[in-house]
Formats: structure tokens, sequence, C-alpha cells
């Protein structure tokens, strides 16, 4: 069932992704530092990609290829569990299926140094991904806000998913390591959320009005 597998994806996805996340800043901690990291500060050290240039930064590599796989199927379980609302409704989880793409090929390891002048080939490939992603997931939340607004047993989640929206487009903006932390956790938790009520639309919490899309 999609919607199983979805909701499954949605909250295994983002939870191994941020603990291994925080495992490793702190295994690596020192190494991060060294390079020139601020854990609170202003630093062109990219954070969490730069944890993919240390000593144990495979596991890191594999975080982003594991994340995205879990978000492309995330996103195969919304366009199923959440009732089709226009001829474009199926926008909002397409632009979630590329950021999942994304994170795929930010596997491609970034530069140590974000401002730096002369980027390697792979350190291009990750920040074009990494644009990529933050656009594609972005805008999948306004697509998915207005989708969810029609569905009654998603209403609640469309103003959710513009606020988050709106608050990480802020948050991307604001200079300071500790910014980039709450970027990330307004991102991962709204995947928790949805995917946490995914399940029990798909564990059948009540009778839909609206078909489907299949």
């Amino acid at each position: 069932m999609p919607e199983r597998r979805g909701s499954l994806a949605g909250i295994v996805g983002p939870a191994v992704f941020a603990l291994v996340v925080i495992v490793l800043t702190m295994l690596q901690y020192g190494f991060m530092v060294g390079i020139g990291w601020s854990p609170v500060g202003v630093s062109d050290v990219p954070w969490p990609s730069a944890l993919a240039l240390g000593p144990f930064g495979w596991l890191q590599v594999l975080n982003f290829v594991f994340f995205g796989l879990m978000l492309i199927l995330f996103a195969g379980g919304l366009q199923q569990g959440v009732a089709a609302g226009g001829r474009f409704s199926w926008v909002g989880p397409g632009l979630l299926v590329l950021a999942g793409i994304a994170l795929v090929f930010l596997a491609f390891k970034t530069d140590p140094h974000g401002s730096a002048e002369t980027y390697t080939w792979h350190g291009y490939i990750h920040l074009i991904a990494f644009l990529m992603l933050g656009v594609s997931f972005l805008l999948s939340l306004l697509f998915l806000w207005r989708r969810m607004a029609r569905d009654p047993l998603w209403r609640g989640y469309g103003p959710y998913s513009l606020v988050s929206a709106v608050v990480a487009l802020l948050l991307f903006f604001v200079p300071g390591q500790i910014a980039v932390y709450l970027f990330f956790a307004v991102l991962l938790v709204w995947v928790e959320v949805v995917a946490i009520h995914l399940r029990s639309v798909a564990d059948g919490a009540g009778s839909r009005r609206s078909p489907r899309v299949r």
C-alpha cells in the first residue's frame, strides 16, 4: 500500500538523517572546527554537508542517499494519501520527488568552504543539488498547502505546510549557524508530522469523500 510505505519512509527518513548528523557532528567536532566551522556564529563551512569530508564522512554520504530515497517514497505516499484537488495536484508530491533526487546528488562531496572562488567539479554538483533541494522542497509545501486544504482529512495540515514554508524561507536568509539548525529542523519536523498523519489515513482513520489519484 503506497500510503503505508510512504508514511514509514517519512517517519524513518528524517529521524535517521537527524541522528546521523548529530552523532557525526559530535564525533567530528574537532575536524569541523579545524576547517573553520563555527557551531554558533557565521561560517562559510557548509554544515551538514562538510561532515562528509571528515574521517567518518562516508556515513554522511550514505545519509544523504538514504534520506533522498525515503523522501521519494514519502512523496509517493502523499500522492495517494491526499485527495486530488485539480489538474496540477500532482505538482506538490512531484516537487518532493525532485527534492529527494537532489538529496541523492548531495552524495557528491562539497568543498570545505562555500565561498571558495574555485569549486571542484563535485563541489559544483553538490551546490546545484543543494539549491535544487531548497527550491523544490519549499515550493512543494506551497502546492501541498492548497491540495491539503481541499481534503477534509488534511485541512489542518495545509496551513501548517504554508507556515513551515514561510518560516524556513525566512531562516534561509538569517546569518549564523543557529538559523541553519532551525531551517533543517522545520523541514525535518514537517516530514515527520505529515508522515505520522499519513499513517493514520492509511490505517483508515476516517472515510474519504474525495477521490484519490491512482
